[in-house]
C-alpha cells in the first residue's frame, strides 16, 4: 500500500509540472501566424515602424472614420458651407446689376430749306389774251406749262401788283405724269401740293405758298387725250 501511495503521488507531481510547462509555451499556430504577418509587412492602414510615426491607439481606420464623422457630425442646417452646392446655385440665381449700354443717338438732319422768293418780281407781265399761243411775257416761271403741250388758249390780266395767270392746254401725258409735273414744280420753289377730286371725277392739283397760288384741273377725253386748264394768282415782289 505504501508504495501505491507513493507511486499515486510521483505521479500527480508530474503531471502538475507538465500542465504549468505547457502553458508558458506559445502555440505553434500563433507562433507560425506571427511569423507569416512579420514576412508580409505592416497591415493596410497602420503606421509603419520605420517611418519614426508611432501609432495611435485610439485612432481608426480611414474607412471607419469618415463613416463615423459623417454619421456623428451631421452638417448644421441653415449654414451650408462655402463651396457647397448652395454656395453655386446662389451664385447662379443671383441677378447680375449691369446697366445696358445706351443706344447711339442717330443723327437727324433737316432738309435744306428753300429760300421762297415771290413767283412775279419786278416789273409784272403784260396784260393780254392770246389762242393757239401764250401771250407775250406769259409767267412760265409761276404758271409751268409741260414741254410739248399744245396751247388751246392763254391770258393775262394785273391790278396794280396783282396778276392773275390762265393757260388751257392738251397734252399727250397721263393724268398721273401731269400731277407730278405740278408736284415737281412745287419742290423746286418751296411750294407746298396739295392733290384732290373736282365733283365732275376731274383731278385737280394746287400749289403755292403765302400769296402765290396755282390751280391746275387735269381732265381726260373720250379720244384719250389729256386737258389741262391751269390758273394763277400772284402778288409782285420787289
Amino acid at each position: 500500500m505504501l508504495l501505491w501511495a507513493l507511486g499515486v503521488i510521483v505521479f500527480m507531481v508530474g503531471a502538475t509540472v507538465a500542465f504549468n510547462l505547457a502553458a508558458r509555451s506559445p502555440a505553434p499556430a500563433s507562433a507560425a501566424n506571427g511569423a507569416a504577418a512579420a514576412s508580409q509587412g505592416p497591415a493596410v492602414g497602420e503606421p509603419n515602424a520605420a517611418d519614426g510615426v508611432s501609432p495611435d491607439p485610439g485612432a481608426l481606420p480611414e474607412s471607419s472614420t469618415s463613416t463615423g464623422a459623417s454619421a456623428a457630425s451631421p452638417t448644421k442646417a441653415g449654414k451650408p458651407s462655402a463651396g457647397g452646392p448652395s454656395a453655386t446655385a446662389t451664385a447662379i440665381d443671383k441677378p447680375r446689376l449691369e446697366v445696358p449700354a445706351s443706344p447711339k443717338a442717330s443723327v437727324t438732319t433737316l432738309p435744306k430749306s428753300v429760300e421762297r422768293a415771290p413767283a412775279i418780281s419786278g416789273k409784272g407781265p403784260k396784260e393780254g389774251t392770246a389762242k393757239g399761243k401764250l401771250t407775250p411775257g406769259f409767267p412760265t416761271h409761276a404758271l409751268p406749262i409741260p414741254d410739248g403741250a399744245y396751247i388751246v388758249g392763254s391770258s393775262v390780266v394785273t391790278q396794280k401788283r396783282n396778276v392773275q395767270a390762265a393757260s388751257n392746254f392738251r397734252t399727250g401725258m397721263s393724268t398721273e405724269k401731269v400731277l407730278a409735273f405740278y408736284e415737281s414744280a412745287a419742290a423746286k420753289q418751296g411750294w407746298l401740293a396739295t392733290c384732290g377730286t373736282a365733283a365732275d371725277g376731274a383731278k385737280n392739283i394746287t400749289i403755292g405758298y403765302g400769296k402765290d397760288t396755282v390751280v391746275a384741273t387735269v381732265r381726260t377725253a373720250a379720244t384719250g387725250a389729256t386737258f389741262v386748264a391751269a390758273f394763277g394768282r400772284f402778288v409782285v415782289g420787289k
